[in-house]
């Protein structure tokens, strides 16, 4: 049964893909990640073979669509975090704890807004605190103190499972490539991107949690990042807004997306901004064909210059000689007249 319902998955068109993700939704949403993964890997070797302009828009079109699945179900590269140093020193987030109920609420709300991977992170780390806490407590009082606060942050955890909220997870885009890119006009975005590829986070997204914008020191930069990407997030669904143009360059609102340092699709941005260091080498070569050429040009025409010097001072020799032959010297000659 499997092997023939497999057989009905297919990326040769928009309308396959989305055919695809309905047939997928019988099944758990593991095995659904892994096909729609599958099928991608699959249509990216067939498009590096195709020619045909229509079937390679086709393929387009279903890749964006399987894309754009895997990045609303947090399984996508754009819910994958850059690589960071391992031996890049963080700041721990200040105030989390778990002593009480008062506690675990406060936990809460600090955590609110940040990138729910961390959220997970940091409760699940937490509450395995908790248990070496409890080992080492005699106090009843206390005891009984952690497990209420404890208690919330379960529910807390189990609600973030239930819900797979990590597919809110918003990654951060690799700073080295946003550097390659058109940078913002807009000020606070500005100022986002100089700390996070600065010289205290040199691109490592976690120092961003204990960073703060100049002339604003209560909230951080994580959580004004994810709060301005969920509005144009939601800009780009009500407008039905696209991420790319016709030529591969990134909308308007695409890029205010890349300019707090992240894309639904991060694989394209990269391909999009290798074209515009590949168009700039082209252009340096270009630039550097012409000087040569001016140079060339400029070399030849002094040359002609010192052989049009070196003629007249053969013929300037050769009268001298003559007038010498003839025994006249050019001095007696000018006494004469």
């Amino acid at each position: 049964m499997a092997d023939k319902e497999d057989s009905k998955f297919g990326f040769k068109n928009k309308e396959k893909a989305e055919e695809t993700l309905v047939l997928l939704e019988s099944h758990d949403m593991q095995y659904r990640k892994l096909t729609v993964r599958g099928l991608l890997g699959r249509a990216k070797r067939v498009l590096s073979m195709t020619k045909a302009e229509d079937k390679v828009k086709n393929i387009n079109d279903a890749i964006e669509v399987f894309e754009k699945w895997l990045s609303e179900n947090g399984g996508d590269a754009a819910n994958k975090n850059a690589k960071t140093a391992g031996d890049d020193k963080v700041e721990t987030v200040p105030g989390l704890g778990f002593k009480d109920k008062e506690a675990a609420e406060k936990t809460l709300k600090i955590l609110e807004d940040r990138d729910p991977e961390y959220q997970k992170l940091a409760i699940k780390g937490l509450i395995g605190s908790s248990k070496r806490v409890l080992s080492g407590t005699k106090n009843e009082e206390k005891i009984q103190s952690i497990k209420d606060g404890v208690k919330i942050l379960e529910d807390f955890l189990e609600k973030f499972e239930t819900e797979n909220l990590i597919k809110n997870n918003r990654a951060y885009f690799v700073y080295d490539v946003i550097a390659k890119l058109p940078q913002p006009e807009d000020k606070l975005q500005a100022e986002f991107l100089k700390a996070y590829g600065g010289p205290k986070a040199k691109g490592n997204y976690k120092h961003l949690r204990t960073m703060y914008p100049e002339e604003d020191d209560s909230t951080s930069w994580d959580i004004i990042r994810n709060r301005n990407i969920a509005k144009i997030l939601a800009k780009i669904k009500e407008d039905n807004a696209k991420l790319f143009d016709d030529t591969g360059k990134p909308s308007d609102l695409h890029m205010q997306l890349i300019h707090w340092a992240y894309s639904p699709q991060p694989d394209k941005v990269k391909s999009y901004a290798a074209t515009l260091k590949t168009d700039c080498k082209k252009a340096q070569k270009r630039k550097c064909e012409e000087e040569s050429a001016s140079g060339s040009s400029s070399a030849s025409s002094s040359e002609d210059e010192n052989d049009d010097e070196d003629r007249d001072g053969d013929a300037d020799e050769n009268m001298k000689e003559d007038k010498e032959e003839n025994g006249e010297s050019p001095a007696k000659k000018a006494k004469t007249s």
